[in-house]
Formats: C-alpha cells, structure tokens, sequence
C-alpha cells in the first residue's frame, strides 16, 4: 500500500471513530463489493481482523460504518457472503423487516464487524422479538446511528439470529391469534357441517367463548374488512414476503381498513356470524394467494 492510501486509511478511521454524531452521509460509501474500491478493502480487513482478534482474544477494531447501495444482482446472502458477515448483521443495523427489503438502488449501512443491532426503543415485530430475550451488559455496546432518524441500538458483537427469530423474518412463523381456544376442524379436506358434502377446508377452526379478543397473528396492514354470507364479520391483514392472514365469523370488528397493526394487537372478538354453528374462529394463512396449513405455521404448534 501507498504511503497515500496508508495516510487516508489512518483519517478515515480517527473520523469515523466519532461517526455516531454526524449525519447519514458522513458514512463513507463503498461503490464496488470488489477489491478495487479501497474502502471495500478496509471493511474486510477489519472484519477479517475481527475474526483473528475474537479467536485469539486480543482487541477488536472499534466499531464503524459505512454506506453501500445495492446493485441490480445484489441480495442479502450475496452481500453477506461478501463480507463475510451473518445476514442478521445487516437485517437488524438496517432495521429490515423483511428479504424482499433489500431492493436494487437502496442505500443501506454496512458495519465492520458481524453482531446484532438490537434497537433500545422497537417498533417492528422482529424489533420486538429481538428485544424480548437479550439482557444488555458488558458484552454489548451502545450506538447511536444516524440516517433518516436517529435510532440508539445496543451492539452486540458476534451473536447471531434464533431460530425463532430467523424463521419469523423469512416469513415462516406467525403466533396463535387466540390466547386459548380448542381446534375443532383442521386444514384440509372435512365434510362440510351445513350440507355434509366433502370439501378442502382452507384454514382451521378454533373454539372458543364469544367476545374473546382475536389477535393479528403477524404485524400487516389491514387489507379488507367486510361481512359475507359464509365468512360473516371478516377482516383480511397483508404481511411481508406474499403473505396474508383471513380471520372470519366475527362478533365485531376492531380495527380500520388500512390501518398498521402489530403481532398480538387486538383486531377484533370471537363470534358466530355467516357459516357457523357455534361461537369460533376460522382462521388461514395464504403464501402469494395460496392457502397453507395455518398448524404448519404458527410458533410452537
């Protein structure tokens, strides 16, 4: 290396040391994954070092970040098997709720070193998720990143999803939208209770005492609400990655159309209205309109 590049490297360092006080586009940005771009070398140098240093129990680099937005074939395994960091490093610094986040054109923040920005104050379901089971101590380390917002997070270096929390951000995981209730008729084929034909029942059915409050088994937005002569009372929520969930035969609907909600909010009661013989809930999870075994899908059934 030059002695130019050497004297570049050094300020660029002893600048970002105080990165947290300045600005999104004080982050340097790194326009090539590739060995060409000199910022690009010193972000996998000190991720490499990283590595060396936690083997060896010697000091890590300190912390800092930097710019990168995503080109046309880029995609959250490519860049993180470029850097040779976890996806959940870039998932959670950049606050992506989602795979389908990381679009051509987007300017996203690159750290390091890999790790898990656990945001002090979440406000997304994985947020939440996140936060529920870490206690913060010395191993972690307070940030404060500047973009659109201010947002404090508290790093910590080297840990790496849950299963729990990897599955719910690949959109394989949604929560039981009673707090109780018996399954009386599951996904598939059944004969149906009114006219005692066969048919494919797209959802499950759950019982339970009318007026007990339904959740939002996933955070969405509210797509439909409305009321028909089978489902009654229904409300339909959009979720990230092609996903949907239908909740029917409601007492009463809670929420607006349009509106955001969050896992576990309360979206409406249990009743009998439409199809129903008794007090219930039929429930379904749809993948790109494709109905899909709800018990397949709902942590820890």
């Amino acid at each position: 290396m030059t002695p130019f590049k050497k004297t570049v490297l050094s300020v660029l360092i002893l600048t970002l040391m105080v990165i947290p006080v300045f600005p999104a586009d004080s982050y340097p940005l790194i326009r090539s994954l590739t060995r060409s771009d000199l910022l690009f070398q010193q972000l996998s140098g000190d991720i490499r070092q990283y590595y060396v240093s936690s083997e060896n129990g010697s000091p890590v680099p300190p912390l800092i970040i930097f710019r990168y937005i995503l080109k046309k074939d880029d995609t959250l395994f490519s860049v993180a098997a470029r850097l040779n960091i976890s996806i959940e490093t870039i998932v959670t610094l950049n606050r992506f709720t989602s795979p389908n986040d990381a679009v051509e054109g987007k300017e996203i923040l690159l750290p390091n070193m890999p790790g898990l920005f656990v945001n002090e104050n979440p406000d997304t379901d994985l947020e939440y998720i996140i936060a529920s089971w870490r206690r913060m101590g010395k191993n972690s380390e307070k940030v404060t990143v500047r973009t659109d917002e201010t947002v404090k997070f508290f790093f910590l270096p080297g840990e790496t999803f849950h299963t729990v929390e990897r599955s719910f951000f690949f959109g394989l995981m949604f929560r039981f939208p009673l707090p109780k209730g018996v399954i009386t008729s599951r996904f598939g084929p059944r004969l149906q209770p009114f006219t005692g034909k066969e048919e494919f029942h797209r959802g499950i059915d759950i019982a339970a005492p009318e007026g007990t409050g339904i959740m939002a088994s996933r955070g969405g937005i509210v797509a439909e609400i409305g009321k028909n002569d089978i489902c009654g009372n229904f409300i339909l929520i959009d979720h990230e990655s092609g996903y949907e969930t239908k909740y029917c035969h409601l007492k009463n609907i809670l929420v607006s159309l349009h509106q955001k909600v969050r896992s576990g909010i309360i979206i409406g009661e249990v009743g009998m209205t439409g199809m129903a013989t008794g007090p219930h809930l039929h429930f379904e999870i749809r993948e790109r309109g494709k109905n899909r075994d709800p018990l397949l899908m709902i942590q820890g059934k």
